[in-house]
């Protein structure tokens, strides 16, 4: 695709994706559109992704389009905020690569609230793993970092590179996907309640105050 017309035209019948490329074609705009993907509008921002040195801009916008959510949600946060630290379980191993049965995610957001998630099976470079076993749980950090994936068409996607400061630890410090499904649902509970902007996310508010209404009523 070679025209910003050209790109109008292939999505003429959505109105809605074809007013946004409109409005903000060739802006440094940064959209969170309502199934929570991002349309990235910044012509620079290409640069950044492994795969895409043949890609147009008009490409790059289509891409992200056809994406849809079909992306790793975690690391996508992740490379837009500020990753603290990764935790994996070791799947396998293959020449040069490692696989990681899960990889669990802490983040901050630019405010200061901390999130948390995950992603299965994910590949890494053996750099830094090598002498470790299937089965080992390991703590590191690395470089969040945006490619393009071929399969079943082009798809913008997020991956993991340059692991350091690697640790071993014990099983028992991953998460169980329980424990960060109700670590994720108490963050969409805080996110949407009244108090959120007077409470450090420390020490709930809204408990202590349902607390002493309780001891309140048990007095009388």
């Amino acid at each position: 695709m070679k025209t910003k017309q050209e790109l109008l035209d292939k999505y003429k019948d959505n109105k809605e994706i074809h007013d946004v490329i409109n409005a903000h074609y060739g802006s440094k705009t940064s959209l969170q559109r309502p199934d929570r993907t991002i349309l990235n509008f910044d012509k620079e921002s290409v640069n950044d992704i492994v795969c895409a040195s043949k890609l147009t801009y008009e490409d790059y916008l289509d891409i992200q389009i056809q994406t849809g959510s079909q992306f790793r949600g975690a690391f996508l946060l992740c490379y837009y905020y500020t990753p603290l630290c990764f935790k994996g379980e070791i799947e396998t191993f293959t020449e040069g690569r490692v696989c990681f049965k899960r990889v669990c995610v802490d983040g901050m957001y630019p405010d200061g609230t901390c999130f948390e998630g995950k992603e299965d099976h994910v590949w890494m470079s053996i750099d830094g793993f090598d002498g470790l076993a299937i089965g080992d749980c390991v703590s590191f950090f690395a470089e969040p970092y945006r490619y393009i994936k071929t399969n079943n068409g082009k798809k913008l996607d997020y991956g993991l590179r340059n692991a350091v400061d690697i640790k071993k630890i014990d099983p028992y410090e991953m998460p169980t996907d329980e424990e960060l499904g109700r670590q994720i649902m108490n963050q969409i509970i805080c996110e949407s309640c009244y108090l959120n902007e007077h409470c450090s996310r420390l020490d709930c508010i809204l408990k202590k105050s349902k607390s002493r209404r309780k001891r309140t009523r048990q007095s009388h």
